[in-house]
């Protein structure tokens, strides 16, 4: 089997710009993955690395099932990927994927098997999005009870942001060195969900290194009564000594790791203990393999893991399987709600989000990643097409 030809996707859709890959085989299987890079910018330059990736390493009629050397020489041999960042790791996560659904399917066999077979039937899931449609901090409380309501018993949100008359949301800027009223708005917009959805629902608070550490250790104390499952990115992400202060002044958890990349990003994280649970981006840390890579370090300092999702929804089906194959999964992200936002382009024919029941993904068995493309919606996202 061998590989012939590559398509790749820029898809504008709503407030995202997900980046998708197809590679087919001249036996006639597909597979598929995801660059995530679909929020903030640099859509275009993962897609731009893509092609530049493909036509230097998988012309020529590459093997499509020696993932792991192939991985390796893009590593070795093209030079940006040691200490590398976002843009070449999310092309490596997208081809690495690609090429396990193609192995897979051609075993008729899902991709978790490839990564040691099942070992959870169902997933624990966090609702995310679930403030989409909000124009305002004081809708943000019916928001979360809706969200209840439809079977959600965890809720993610992210503390700092000013919502804009359009219903987008802006982090603060200078990690709001000057304004301290972001920090009282903060406190009281989070006890105002808290009060909306009763105390057995959990509420998890993306920081995404918002502010200074002294404002986040003060925010995270003001709101200890609230019983937060956990903290994310309450630091700017590489500096470990902001991350080991922040974690000796709070109580609450810390979960870090979506703008992390390889196994070596996290090393200096394990090394510091300074977190508890570590998030991974499929999409953008190397792929599975080294997302399950992360996963077994962790294992090691006796931390918890779970996938960073916010992409299209071929990530939420990726990390289905990355969850079900890993001991110590804790909980996967997910985004219920896109379709809430003008724009949205569904990419598959066969999402996994419509499966989800009572705050609980179902694994399924179907070969590859066990969803296809929908290719009517992408007819104007064709970024490029290579022969191979």
């Amino acid at each position: 089997m061998k590989l012939t030809s590559a398509r790749i996707y820029l898809v504008e859709s709503g407030g995202i710009r997900p980046v998708l890959l197809e590679l087919e085989t001249d036996a006639g299987i597909k597979g598929i993955g995801e660059a995530c890079i679909a929020y903030g910018i640099g859509g275009t330059a993962s897609a731009g690395m893509l092609k530049d990736i493909i036509e230097r390493y998988m012309t020529g009629g590459v093997d499509p099932t020696r993932i792991q050397p192939l991985w390796n020489e893009i590593y070795d041999h093209g030079f940006w990927a040691k200490g590398g960042g976002p843009i070449v790791y999310a092309a490596m996560s997208a081809i690495e994927q690609a090429l396990l659904d193609i192995k897979a399917r051609s075993l008729n066999i899902p991709v978790y098997e490839l990564l040691g077979g099942r070992v959870h039937d169902r997933l624990r899931t966090y609702c995310n999005g679930w403030y989409f449609g909000a124009t305002r901090d004081e809708d943000l409380p019916a928001a979360a009870a809706r969200a209840v309501e439809d079977g959600y018993g965890a809720l993610k949100f992210y503390p700092f942001v000013t919502i804009l008359p359009e219903g987008k949301l802006r982090h603060p800027s200078y990690r709001a060195a000057s304004d301290p009223s972001v920090v009282k708005r903060a406190v009281r917009t989070v006890a105002a969900i808290r009060r909306a959805v009763g105390p057995e629902i959990e509420l998890m608070l993306d920081l995404s290194a918002g502010l200074t550490p002294d404002d986040t250790i003060r925010f995270c104390r003001e709101i200890e009564p609230l019983d937060i499952t956990y903290v994310e990115e309450p630091t700017v992400p590489g500096d470990v000594g902001a991350l080991v202060k922040v974690a000796q002044g709070i109580s609450q958890r810390i979960a870090v790791g979506e703008r992390i990349y390889s196994r070596y990003g996290f090393r200096d994280v394990l090394e510091s203990r300074a977190a508890d649970i570590l998030q991974p981006d499929i999409g953008n840390t190397g792929g599975l393999m080294e997302a399950r890579k992360i996963a077994d370090m962790a294992v090691a300092y006796g931390m918890k893991v779970q996938p960073h999702i916010c992409a299209s929804a071929l990530s939420t089906a990726v990390g289905m399987h990355f969850s079900a194959a890993t001991p110590n999964f804790y909980i996967q992200e997910h985004f219920p709600y896109w379709a809430r936002i003008p724009g949205h382009v569904e990419v598959l024919e066969d999402p996994i989000e419509p499966s989800v029941r009572n705050g609980f993904i179902p694994v399924s068995d179907a070969p590859g990643f066990g969803v296809t493309l929908r290719r009517q919606a992408l007819d104007n996202s064709v970024y490029l097409e290579l022969s191979l």
